[in-house]
């Protein structure tokens, strides 16, 4: 077998001709969309290119728990600098799915894990998506949760696969995260299976041989629901976004909206255009602290079990459907005030969101609630019940001040907004 490795791409030729593409980030729990990926992938689209009279189809999956991107990765891993760097690929990683998707020959994607964001826009350039049947994994266009949209191709195809209501009001707008049987019904994957890379091989060794293009780039294609803006959608958007300055929804609109009626190449400019435009607004700081708040907090150590009785639980359920939470935690996670550190590990079994205070009786959560929903107001009594001598995990006290007791989520938190020191 003809193997070769770079970067983050390992790629190997079979008897077949099918190329099994294997992302493997070194030194990473999970693969990110980095300078490494990039390369790696790079090559080994110029290895397909030198190669294409022999090359049958692809396989693209990965050699880590997850696909590309997501939750499981440890804090500390990639740098702010290097997190940066990733949005200087904006373009250059746009143009390279958008190479993969025109290769020419059927391409798979074989969702071995999660997918988020960025990695599952790469998965949507693919021809055909295999997920693993498996209930804990998640799929999901989040990138609104953090004020931003998908720029990677992602606003662009799911407009062109599930037309332009369907992208602004259920998929990429609110940022939805989707499990294997809900992903499989929405049609954003084609098939389930526990052999993802076997079904996907099986898949692209069915197509006719010879050239291969996307669905939607097939004569007599139509957007579902066509290309003009839907009645009353600009109102629904309006509605939705009331009270928020973040101007993430509002911008997928625009882009499905004016994308939908032009050539591919020039709506892949209008998408990357508003994405950039969202990086520069001052809410997106803030909400990007808030997703690695959350991220912090669902990877909080577990400590050794407690005596009985040691603590009291302090349970709060969520009252804001935060769309990145969906990434991290069940929808009806509540939000758990414990003085115990021990109890970390009984609360996630339970399904709860872990949140550490010590130093006084105060409940944080309930001190906000009673001053809320006034903004000032309720960084006023945090200050306060810090002042008292109040402890509280920083990650987790702002995670549990937007989801359980709906602080703006673009202020990033309680604590991140200057409500207490």
């Amino acid at each position: 077998m003809d193997v070769q490795q770079l970067g983050s791409a390992r790629w190997s030729w079979d008897a077949d001709g099918v190329v099994t593409v294997t992302l493997d980030d070194p030194g990473r729990t999970a693969n990110m969309l980095n300078r490494r990926h990039y390369d790696g992938l790079d090559a080994c689209l110029d290895d397909l290119g030198r190669r294409l009279d022999r090359l049958r189809g692809v396989v693209l999956t990965s050699a880590k728990r997850s696909f590309i991107a997501g939750p499981d990765f440890e804090p500390g891993e990639i740098t702010p600098d290097e997190a940066a760097a990733t949005y200087d690929l904006l373009t250059p990683l746009r143009d390279q799915a958008r190479r993969l998707e025109t290769l020419g020959r059927p391409v798979a994607a074989a969702l071995n894990g999660s997918a988020l964001g960025g990695g599952f826009e790469l998965a949507l350039a693919c021809h055909y998506r295999v997920g693993r049947n498996d209930p804990s994994v998640i799929w999901a266009l989040a990138e609104t949760g953090m004020g931003l949209l998908p720029a990677g191709g992602g606003t662009v195809r799911a407009t062109r696969m599930f037309g332009i209501a369907a992208t602004v009001l259920d998929i990429v707008g609110p940022g939805t995260a989707y499990h294997p049987a809900q992903a499989l019904a929405a049609g954003l994957v084609d098939e389930l299976a526990d052999d993802v890379v076997a079904a996907a091989r099986a898949w692209v060794l069915a197509q006719p041989a010879g050239p291969f293009v996307q669905r939607w780039e097939r004569p007599g294609y139509e957007i579902p629901g066509g290309t003009a803006e839907p009645p009353g959608l600009a109102e629904e958007v309006r509605r939705r976004s009331a009270g928020s300055p973040v101007q993430a929804l509002a911008n997928v609109l625009e882009v499905a909206v004016r994308g939908a009626a032009v050539p591919l190449e020039e709506a892949f400019e209008i998408e990357t255009a508003a994405c950039r435009a969202l990086l520069s607004a001052p809410e997106f700081p803030a909400l990007a602290h808030l997703f690695f708040a959350m991220r912090a907090t669902a990877a909080t150590p577990a400590a050794a079990p407690p005596a009985a009785g040691a603590s009291e639980l302090r349970a709060f359920p969520q009252i804001v459907a935060n769309p990145l939470a969906a990434v991290f935690f069940a929808p009806d996670a509540p939000v758990v005030e414990i003085t115990d550190a021990g109890r970390i590990p009984e609360v996630r079994a339970g399904g709860g969101i872990p949140v550490l205070v010590r130093g006084g009786d105060a409940s944080f959560v309930q001190t906000l609630l009673d001053a809320g929903p006034d903004p000032a107001a309720m960084a006023a009594a945090a200050r306060r019940v810090l002042d008292d001598g109040l402890q509280i995990d920083p990650a987790a006290g702002d995670v549990a001040s937007v989801l359980a007791a709906g602080f703006p989520a673009w202020t990033g938190g309680v604590l991140h907004a200057g409500g207490a020191r």
